[in-house]
Formats: C-alpha cells, sequence, structure tokens
C-alpha cells in the first residue's frame, strides 16, 4: 500500500540524508538537522481535579510521532475529528507508557490514560498540521502535592529537537510554567514545583 508523505517528512529525511554526508560528517550532520525542524513540541498541562488526582493533558504534533514510533503508522490514516478505535488507543498507550512517568518522594504514581484523540490545527509560519492529544488521571499520595518528579522522553528519543514544555493549569483556565527541556536534560528526570504554581496563582487574585 502506497503511503502518502508529508512536505515536512520528505524535508526532515532529506536533511538527514544531505547533512548526515555533508562536510561535518555524520555525526555532526545529525546534530544539525536539529534547524531543519519546525513542528513544535510537546505540550504537558497539568491540573488539579481534585484531592489526590491531577488531570493531565499531553499533546504533541501527529507528524514528530510518526517518525519516532512507525508502529503507530494507522494512526496516520484517522482523521482528525473522529474518535480513534480503542485498540489503537491501547497501542498509543502502551507506547507512551514506555516514555512518560511521574514520581513523588521518590515512589510511583499511577497514571490511567482515559482517552486519545486527533485535532487539526494551524499556525501562520508552519501552516495545518495535526496533533494527537490525550488525556491522563494520575493518583498522588497527597492532597495536592507540593512537586512531582516527572520523566518524559516521547517523540525526542528519536527525533531529538523536540522538546517538552510543561504548564499548570489554574481553576479559571489560565496557565503557568513549570517547565521546558529536550532530550539531553530528561534522562534523569524533571523537577515540577507545582507549590509555586498555586502561589503565583493564589498571589494573583
Amino acid at each position: 500500500m502506497i503511503r502518502h508523505v508529508s512536505w515536512r517528512t520528505a524535508l526532515l529525511v532529506l536533511a538527514v540524508i544531505s547533512l548526515g554526508y555533508g562536510a561535518s560528517g555524520a555525526g555532526g550532520g545529525l546534530i544539525e538537522t536539529a534547524h531543519a525542524h519546525a513542528l513544535p513540541g510537546s505540550v504537558l498541562t497539568f491540573e488539579q481535579q481534585s484531592q489526590e488526582t491531577l488531570h493531565l493533558t499531553l499533546q504533541f504534533p501527529r507528524e514528530d510521532l510518526l517518525i519516532a514510533a512507525p508502529a503507530l503508522a494507522a494512526l496516520g490514516e484517522q482523521a482528525p475529528g473522529q474518535s480513534l478505535p480503542q485498540p489503537l488507543v491501547d497501542q498509543l498507550g502502551d507506547y507512551l507508557s514506555h516514555h512518560l512517568a511521574l514520581s513523588e518522594d521518590g515512589n510511583s504514581l499511577p497514571l490511567r490514560l482515559n482517552g486519545a484523540h486527533i485535532a487539526s490545527t494551524y499556525q501562520p509560519q508552519l501552516g495545518d498540521y495535526v496533533l494527537v492529544i490525550t488525556e491522563w488521571n494520575v493518583t498522588t499520595e497527597k492532597p495536592e502535592p507540593d512537586s512531582l518528579l516527572l520523566q518524559y522522553d516521547a517523540v525526542m528519543h528519536e527525533v531529538r529537537n523536540h522538546r517538552a514544555d510543561v504548564y499548570w493549569q489554574t481553576p479559571d483556565g489560565a496557565t503557568r510554567p513549570l517547565a521546558g527541556f529536550g532530550f539531553f536534560h530528561s534522562s534523569h528526570g524533571v523537577r515540577l514545583n507545582l507549590q509555586k504554581a498555586r502561589k503565583e496563582t493564589a498571589e494573583q487574585k
């Protein structure tokens, strides 16, 4: 079966080939491909759903996911705005479970995938592209934990210039930045200061 390849994916492949054989050598060429990649990174947004439960929305561009996880190629055939087949949701959840983890005071926290869908979006400098959006529940040990340790390298384990931005969402829908990082800062985990985000929210009321 012939698959249609987007212009962004084609350009990324060409960049790898051309820069890989450039004057800088194979290693240098692969590093330079970071500058050819233009899609946004992952966005993780946390909010307090109830005592001892956080809600996490995680989203990233579909094209990057398909480069990082070819086994999820069926996602490329799904139309935005429609429900994903449950077997595909399960497959996506299995992939993310190997690249997403949270801990509190050294103890791993259970994450439950509640659903996933894809949505089309647009940015003037990028044009149209598709997001994969997943919704999770995180059970915490404390009613409102002060901080969490996030371990996340989805997509970026292959697309090395892919980045992740993490936010705290307030009850009124406003967001506060918690962290931003790339692949080389993800291996040891990233500390999320939820207490500071809550304090800043209270001070602005």
